[in-house]
């Protein structure tokens, strides 16, 4: 039975206790949902994970995002405690990359979150493309905001259909958000707010908290309207509201290849923390 081919399946609902299951006692998985929960993540996307099986044994999972413009993401994957996992990486794979040519998807992607992943996905013809840098910043004054007719707001259940567009226009694929996780995205922010000019939502940024350390989760500008100093109003303003709030420390993510975004924060007081995560890719032919 060793030679054989694990038995892949789609993931129905009466698979799902299992893979949670062996999601939270496995050692060897990762995990890279943004805004959702695992749970929740599997009742939405149900039908875009593959399992592997040998005999009636869940031997390991594979998840991806739905793709937005060609683009998707590895969003789940795990195996059993070191049980083949090269044998079973590589099936799964297989099996994900026939569904991503049906659905016309052509790059795939994946955050190194963990350390057993990067030798089996060589093999598997992903390679490095770029790293995720986070960025903190701990006390201190920000610069002054710039002068400019600009009313910065509390967003409103009424502006997220403008958020979403501006998000479409701010970020190429990948890093779009679906309508989806910008709606969880708004449930779990602690701050979320828009920036008006002549009565037109152009820009808005979404933070959380945890404790009292504060996150910059997006922040997106309507291209129209870039290098205006906007960005730079929405984050004064957001610096001086966690400080009343009694949060000193602030942090955001943002890619290496992306200098202009780092010059930005670097110019609010933010430096390279040292955690960054490697982004790896593969593009499908």
């Amino acid at each position: 039975m060793l030679g054989a081919r694990l038995k892949i399946s789609a993931c129905e609902r009466q698979h799902r206790s299992a893979l949670l299951e062996l999601a939270r006692r496995s050692l060897w998985t990762h995990k890279h949902l943004d805004w959702h929960s695992a749970e929740q993540w599997l009742n939405r996307e149900m039908g875009h994970v593959a399992l592997a099986w040998q005999g009636d044994q869940l031997l390991g999972y594979i998840g991806l995002s739905q793709p937005i413009d060609g683009w998707s993401w590895i969003r789940l994957l795990g195996i059993r405690d070191g049980r083949m996992p090269g044998r079973v990486v590589r099936e799964l794979w297989e099996a994900a990359e026939a569904r991503c040519a049906a659905q016309g998807i052509s790059n795939v992607l994946i955050l190194m979150i963990a350390n057993w992943l990067p030798a089996y996905l060589r093999e598997r013809g992903f390679s490095h493309a770029d790293d995720i840098i986070t960025m903190s910043r701990i006390g201190g004054s920000p610069p002054a905001a710039p002068a400019m007719p600009l009313q910065i707001r509390a967003a409103h259940d009424e502006d997220m259909d403008s958020i979403l567009r501006i998000d479409r226009l701010a970020f190429a694929p990948p890093w779009q958000l679906t309508e989806s996780d910008m709606w969880q995205a708004r449930r779990d922010a602690s701050s979320l707010t828009a920036a008006e000019l002549d009565g037109e939502l152009i820009a808005y940024q979404l933070s959380t908290r945890q404790d009292n350390v504060g996150h910059l989760a997006r922040l997106a500008v309507h291209p129209a309207y870039r290098r205006q100093g906007i960005a730079s109003a929405l984050l004064q303003r957001l610096i001086v509201d966690f400080k009343r709030q009694n949060l000193t420390e602030l942090s955001v993510n943002t890619q290496l290849s992306n200098p202009a975004s780092q010059r930005l924060y670097e110019r609010h007081g933010f430096f390279r923390n040292g955690y960054d995560i490697e982004l790896w890719r593969k593009q499908l032919t």
